[in-house]
C-alpha cells in the first residue's frame, strides 16, 4: 500500500495582532488617522493584521477599503455592534473575551521617570533556556524565543522582528520590532543598547516609532509595564 502523503503542515506561530476600536464613523477622520498610523510604522505596517471592534453602528465596507488602501489586513471583528456587518463582509466574528492583553493595543506616550515593577502576576509558562542569536537579524526575519528570554548580540534591522515570551535583550542597534512577554508576561522587559526601534512592546502593550523618538533615541533603554502602561527609560551606564 502506498504511503499516504500529508496534504498540510500545521505549525504553531505567535502572531502580533493590533486591536482597532472605531470611535467615530467619519470616513475622512478614519482615513487621516490610518495614514498617520502607517507613516509612523513605516514598512512595518505592510500587512499588519488587525481585529476590529465598535460600540456604535458604522458602515464597515468603506472602513475595510480604507484599511486595505493603507496596507493593513483586517482579520476579524469582535462580537458587538460590528458583528452583522462583518459577517456580510465575509469577516469572522470573534467572541468579545478574545480582547485580552495578548491583543496589541496602543500605549500612552512613554515617560522617563522611574517606576516600580507591575503588581500583576506574570503569565505562568514553563521556562526554557535563553535563546542566543549572534548573527545580525535582517529585514523580513522573525526570531522567536518560546517560553524563554531572547538575547541578540548583533543588530536588528529595519523590518525585522524579535519576539520572546520572556525578556528581549539587544546588544546592537535595535531598528526593527522588539516584543517581550508575547504570551502575556507583564513582568517581561525589552533592553537594547541603541534604541532606534520601529516598535517596542511588552505583553501586547506597544509604542510605535513616533512615540519613542526624541531624547531617548539612540540611547541604551529598557521598556517595561507600569500599571498597564508602557514606560521607556534610559539605562544608566
Amino acid at each position: 500500500m502506498a504511503k499516504t502523503r500529508s496534504a498540510l503542515e500545521i505549525k504553531g506561530r505567535m502572531l502580533s495582532l493590533t486591536r482597532v476600536r472605531i470611535l467615530d464613523p467619519d470616513a475622512s477622520a478614519i482615513q487621516a488617522q490610518l495614514q498617520s498610523f502607517c507613516r509612523s510604522l513605516g514598512e512595518a505596517s505592510a500587512g499588519l493584521p488587525v481585529i476590529l471592534e465598535a460600540d456604535i453602528a458604522v458602515e464597515l465596507e468603506p472602513i475595510l477599503k480604507l484599511m486595505h488602501d493603507v496596507g493593513l489586513q483586517p482579520l476579524a471583528a469582535l462580537e458587538g455592534a460590528l458583528a452583522d456587518a462583518a459577517r456580510r463582509a465575509g469577516l469572522p466574528v470573534l467572541a468579545a473575551d478574545i480582547a485580552s492583553e495578548t491583543v496589541a493595543r496602543p500605549a500612552p506616550e512613554p515617560a522617563a521617570a522611574p517606576a516600580p515593577a507591575p503588581s500583576v502576576s506574570a503569565a505562568a509558562v514553563e521556562r526554557r533556556p535563553t535563546r542566543v542569536v549572534t548573527e545580525p537579524i535582517r529585514s523580513g526575519q522573525q526570531i522567536y524565543a518560546e517560553s524563554a528570554d531572547l538575547v541578540v548580540v548583533n543588530t536588528v534591522s529595519v523590518g525585522a522582528e524579535v519576539i520572546a515570551d520572556g525578556c528581549v535583550h539587544v546588544y546592537g542597534a535595535l531598528r526593527g520590532r522588539a516584543i517581550a512577554g508575547a504570551r502575556g508576561d507583564v513582568l517581561a522587559r525589552v533592553f537594547c543598547r541603541r534604541m532606534e526601534a520601529e516598535l517596542l512592546a511588552v505583553a501586547g502593550i506597544y509604542a510605535v516609532a513616533d512615540q519613542v523618538q526624541g531624547a531617548l533615541r539612540g540611547l541604551s533603554v529598557q521598556a517595561f509595564l507600569d500599571h498597564g502602561a508602557l514606560r521607556i527609560e534610559k539605562l544608566e551606564s
